[in-house]
């Protein structure tokens, strides 16, 4: 068991450092209700959290799926980090769903562009729930549930393929219960996308984010 661990240390090391991409598998959709189903997962790429937890990584022909799974026993909330067009996607889903958007200056500072505002509050899937989170979809090219749903700190996305454009991106995820303890992916991460006032769901007007820190994905075709 000893050996295997260190073996896989070795792998994710070894990915991250040389840039190496991560190989995303294909799967089936999961059902976006904050409940983890083993076998709702089990063809997904699973990857440690710093700090604790998990993060399942898979897609299909249209959307890559995140599942973001917190060990805490407290209840918490999700980023996931994208680069679109030249500009950097903050996901967040916590008691509600938020987009921010940061596009980089002349010095490679980020800069706020829109700020979080929070839309999709409810918990239930009554027909008018299921559309407000399909319309926010239609608008975003993405969605989650919220950390009011299922076990509460278990978030689950769907981001459309066709919004990320390259086959080839970097991503980045961070969980918190608590935003002075992040857990995060990858472990190079440490640029600011754990800052602390972000982690909150505030927007920053300026920040620093550095991709070659992200973890570099592909989708796989099988």
């Amino acid at each position: 068991m000893k050996t295997l661990f260190i073996t896989l240390s070795v792998i994710l090391f070894t990915n991250i450092l040389f840039d190496k991409p991560f190989q995303i598998p294909k799967g089936t959709a999961p059902r976006l209700d904050g409940v983890f189903t083993a076998g709702e997962w089990s063809d997904a790429l699973e990857q440690d959290l710093v700090n604790g937890g998990k993060v399942y990584l898979k897609h299909d022909t249209e959307n890559l799926y995140v599942g973001v799974r917190g060990n805490t026993g407290k209840q918490g909330w999700a980023h996931v980090y994208v680069p679109v067009n030249e500009q950097i996607m903050i996901f967040h889903a916590s008691a509600a769903l938020g987009t921010a958007i940061y596009n980089k200056d002349a010095t490679d500072v980020w800069q706020a562009q829109q700020e979080f505002t929070w839309a999709v509050r409810d918990t239930s899937f009554s027909q008018k729930a299921v559309n407000e989170r399909q319309t926010f979809y239609e608008k975003t090219n993405w969605v989650a549930n919220t950390c009011n749903m299922g076990e509460k700190q278990f978030l689950e996305f769907k981001i459309n393929r066709k919004y990320l454009a390259p086959k080839q991106i970097h991503i980045a995820v961070m969980f918190a219960s608590n935003a002075k303890e992040p857990h995060f992916f990858p472990g190079t991460l440490k640029d600011d996308c754990l800052a602390e006032q972000l982690i909150y769901g505030s927007t920053p007007k300026d920040l620093k984010f550095d991709q070659s820190q992200w973890c570099n994905i592909k989708f796989s075709k099988k």
